[in-house]
């Protein structure tokens, strides 16, 4: 780990980097959220989380499902959930990767980006001396060019006041010696943080969770109707619409995938085990669920949480039926954020420590981090990995922009008011 605290440069440096494999850009950002993490603990302690430390683990599941190589974690275990033959799991693999597309991999990733620029830039300027900012990509803005489509389509507005509520709770917690006071507003910001950044991927999550029923009910027949005519078409179009603005056949069939995936597939990672979403949440090890349940005492944070749950620890706990729904997740994500406050373990690196200190290294001499392209595969245990998968995206017109997009020119510098440092 370096000594060194990440610093705004570091973030837009590291978000803004374009050509860089997705799963390695996702690894590269979890690491980052780390130390952003261990950053504000020196100010804040570890007796309780914060949203970094979530935001680690929940990056490195993201870099992990982008890697479809011929080895992937990722499709090896939606194999094993089929339970699908050995002997049919090549042809498992290529039917999976056609469902899932390019737009798929690189929506995600850009989301993730941008994700990860507008959180950690808030975290990293917190108590400098200049105001109090965060870096915000706004196709919107007429502060930046007209930007491509799919930019507009991928990245969902979301209430810029839960970023000004997140600042001043941080602050706050800083600034109080009491645990039980610090912890509650700590959890405020966590709720605040992830009321945003659930709000700015909407969007893309209904493309990833929506693509392959979007593939076959109106890409499909499109696609070889294209090769035939030699007139492409604009796919992106289709599978970024909103949902209610799709057939019915394509609306049911979306919404009988989301909901098998949510309740059977769909996980969040932690150090300590996955948690299944469809499942109700249960209570870690030597984790109080009195403690836990406590009534909320700051009214501020009672407020936010209430937004979202209600003290009825049996509904607020209860397993999601769709993981699109905004509300239905974010209802898991904050009862999830009081059960696994206290886990320290949250804290941990999420790589082994040679990896880790590759890219501490790295980081340190302000590159953009690699170490982790050689290093993984070195991990033992871990099988060598040949080429790595790559969408012939020079056929998608929208993915091969996508694949080669820079949204630096699209970033505007958003100023809070000024905080109680």
């Amino acid at each position: 780990m370096s000594d060194t605290p990440m610093t705004g440069d570091d973030v837009l440096r590291i978000a803004a980097y374009k050509d860089r494999n997705a799963a390695l850009q996702a690894m590269v950002i979890a690491y980052s959220y780390h130390r952003v993490a261990a950053d504000l603990a020196v100010h804040l302690g570890r007796q309780a989380n914060n949203w970094y430390c979530y935001a680690t683990w929940t990056s490195k599941a993201v870099g992990e499902s982008l890697d479809l190589g011929p080895d992937s974690p990722f499709i090896d275990d939606f194999g094993r959930r089929f339970r699908v033959p050995a002997r049919f799991r090549r042809l498992f693999r290529a039917a999976l990767l056609t469902l899932l597309g390019p737009s798929y991999q690189l929506g995600l990733a850009l989301a993730n980006r941008a994700i990860f620029l507008e959180t950690a830039s808030l975290a990293v300027n917190l108590w400098n001396d200049t105001p109090d900012r965060y870096l915000k990509v706004s196709p919107e803005s007429d502060l930046t060019p007209a930007p491509p489509e799919f930019l507009t389509d991928l990245l969902s507005p979301a209430d810029p006041r839960y970023l000004k509520d997140a600042a001043q709770l941080l602050v706050e917690a800083r600034n109080t010696d009491d645990p039980a006071v610090r912890a509650e507003l700590m959890l405020g910001a966590n709720i605040a943080l992830s009321a945003y950044e659930q709000a700015r991927a909407q969007a893309a999550l209904e493309l990833v969770l929506y693509r392959p029923v979007r593939w076959l009910t109106r890409v499909s027949w499109r696609s070889l109707r294209s090769l035939v005519t030699r007139r492409p078409f604009p796919r992106f179009r289709l599978y970024s619409a909103k949902h209610e603005d799709q057939p019915r056949l394509t609306r049911r069939l979306e919404e009988l995938w989301a909901s098998l995936y949510t309740r059977h597939l769909f996980y969040v990672r932690t150090p300590l085990s996955d948690i299944k979403v469809g499942r109700p949440l249960t209570t870690p090890a030597g984790v109080d669920p009195a403690q836990v349940w406590r009534p909320i005492q700051n009214e501020k944070v009672r407020k936010l949480a209430e937004e979202f749950i209600t003290e009825d620890q049996e509904a607020s706990t209860a397993g999601v039926a769709n993981w699109v729904s905004y509300p239905d997740r974010m209802r898991f994500i904050v009862s999830y954020f009081r059960v696994y406050q206290n886990v320290d373990a949250l804290y941990r690196v999420p790589f082994e420590q040679k990896i880790a200190d590759g890219l501490a290294e790295e980081m340190t001499r302000g590159l953009v981090p690699e170490a982790v392209s050689q290093m993984l595969e070195n991990v033992p245990g871990r099988r060598r990995r040949g080429r790595v998968y790559a969408y012939p995206t020079e056929t998608d017109p929208d993915a091969y922009e996508m694949a080669h997009f820079d949204f630096e020119p699209f970033l505007e510098a958003i100023p809070l008011d000024q905080v109680r440092k």
